[in-house]
């Protein structure tokens, strides 16, 4: 017995296509939801016009919403709409006059239309105006049943559209017939406000379940699924092939350097020298012929190409041969969800065999909770690892001198590798040191070494700390003294 495939229909977003399984199922009811100003329409017109440009027919009914000269203006300014597919492949009819005679005229006129047109899909924008103006439950539901048994005969995919709240679901026939439910809403974050996208239901798909992400720009609607794990994590870090940092001390604590594909955690107060490391371990990349990507959240990408030329860098020139790109986000309007998203099409578009997130601290101040952060740590861990990419990620240290916190904010048991950076006083004056506290599988020297900063970069030396006891709370004694 040959088993029924469910041909699916591109919403005109790709990535809301791969969150929904595919798309929307083809001969089913569809219900998008949302409060006032959320999106509904743009999102429903946006599917219309992707279906007519692959040369399906489609209806768009309005009702005692909007009137269809109203969202034509409106829908012009986005890229998807094409005036030359109105009235061949998208064709707006006004149900309000129908809607006035009651239900019975109404189901006559849609009925009449989809007859005569004979359309590959169909929206009722807003439905919502349709089951009020019919007022008694028992007929709304009659009504609502009777619409999608004849849509799927017809073949035709139905999307009912409507101001809905979430919490008014369970009082609407439609949410009960629907075979889909996609609900639009928004989130608050602090001042700002970040659009959301929820699938409550979807017969027949394999959708991505939890709350996405989303922009409405000239495109459209835009969907960042929300942060979770790659579907292939990729292959463990190999042990037998080693990456330099770019600091030759360094790859001797690391005996031999970092293994590929890992990722590390460079942990230190502020100046310790963090982005420095950061920024060596992309220049030894592009030596060894390895691309790199910079997402930085402190810096602007001048600053950074400014602080490189100190150390005779050329980051610009390397940009423009596409072998380094530097992505700057504000803190301040960070989205996790479009970050991580557009993290990881980045360094797949570049074929980036190093990645740099410069820094966590930063990230930290954009995310809503300490859990959401440690999610989007791990997601953006397993995400490089599953593109073959090396991954360094810096961590600011509060203390300046002292114990200092080897948590790296909780997200140390992210990484692979956990190189420390903290100052030291030593005769009057403050040094910087340098250690490394973990790296699996590695045969580490855990050694706390200088670590001196000159035009060349960071130079890691030997035995600056040799017979001195206390090191790493920041203010040592002479050991021999001591004895």
């Amino acid at each position: 017995m040959i088993k029924p495939t469910i041909t699916l229909e591109t919403t005109g977003d790709a990535a809301l296509d791969v969150v929904m399984g595919g798309g929307i199922p083809s001969q089913s009811v569809t219900v998008i939801a949302g409060e006032p100003g959320s999106g509904k329409t743009i999102l429903t017109l946006q599917m219309l016009f992707a279906a007519a440009r692959r040369g399906q027919k489609c209806l768009y009914f309005t009702t005692l919403s909007e009137p269809a000269i109203k969202v034509l203006r409106y829908m012009q300014s986005f890229d998807f709409f094409d005036v030359e597919l109105l009235e061949k492949q998208i064709i707006f009819t006004d149900l309000a006059s129908a809607i006035r005679k009651g239900g019975d005229a109404t189901a006559a006129e849609i009925v009449s239309r989809v007859e005569r047109h004979e359309p590959s899909l169909v929206a009722i924008d807003s439905f919502r105006a349709i089951g009020e103006f019919l007022r008694d439950p028992t007929l709304a539901r009659t009504f609502v049943y009777d619409l999608a048994t004849q849509m799927a005969s017809w073949g035709a995919t139905t999307l009912l559209v409507g101001e809905y709240a979430r919490a008014e679901f369970s009082g609407f026939a439609e949410f009960a017939v629907a075979d889909g439910i996609i609900r639009l809403g928004a989130q608050q974050q602090g001042l700002t406000s970040l659009r959301e996208l929820e699938l409550l239901k979807l017969r027949g798909a394999n959708y991505v379940s939890g709350r996405h992400f989303f922009d409405i720009g000239r495109a459209g609607v835009r969907v960042y699924p929300r942060v979770r794990s790659p579907e292939s994590l990729g292959a463990a870090p190999s042990l037998d092939d080693r990456i330099s940092t770019g600091i030759g001390g360094l790859d001797e604590l690391l005996d031999g350097g970092l293994p590929r594909s890992s990722s590390t955690v460079v942990q230190g107060g502020t100046g310790t020298g963090k982005t420095l490391i950061a920024l060596s371990f992309l220049m030894a990349g592009v030596r060894a012929g390895q691309k790199g990507v910079l997402f930085t959240l402190e810096e602007t990408p001048n600053q950074l190409r400014q602080i490189a030329t100190g150390f005779g860098w050329d980051l610009a020139e390397l940009e423009e041969q596409g072998l380094l790109a530097i992505r700057y986000t504000s803190p301040v309007e960070l989205s996790t969800d479009r970050f991580l998203n557009d993290a990881r099409n980045e360094v797949e578009r570049m074929g980036a065999g190093r990645v740099v997130f410069d820094s966590l601290t930063t990230i930290g101040l954009g995310v809503p909770s300490e859990r959401r952060f440690k999610e989007l740590v791990y997601a953006i861990s397993k995400h490089m690892r599953s593109l073959d990419a090396s991954l360094l990620m810096t961590v600011e240290s509060e203390q300046l001198l002292g114990q200092a916190n080897l948590s790296g904010l909780g997200v140390s048991f992210v990484a692979d590798n956990l190189i420390q950076l903290r100052y030291v006083e030593l005769e009057g004056r403050l040094d910087r040191a340098i250690s490394v506290i973990k790296a699996r599988g590695v045969n580490l020297n855990s050694e706390l070494r200088a670590a001196t900063i000159g035009k060349a970069g960071m130079t890691v030396v030997r035995d600056r700390f040799k017979d001195l006891r206390g090191v790493l709370t920041g203010v040592p004694s002479n050991g021999r003294a001591a004895d």
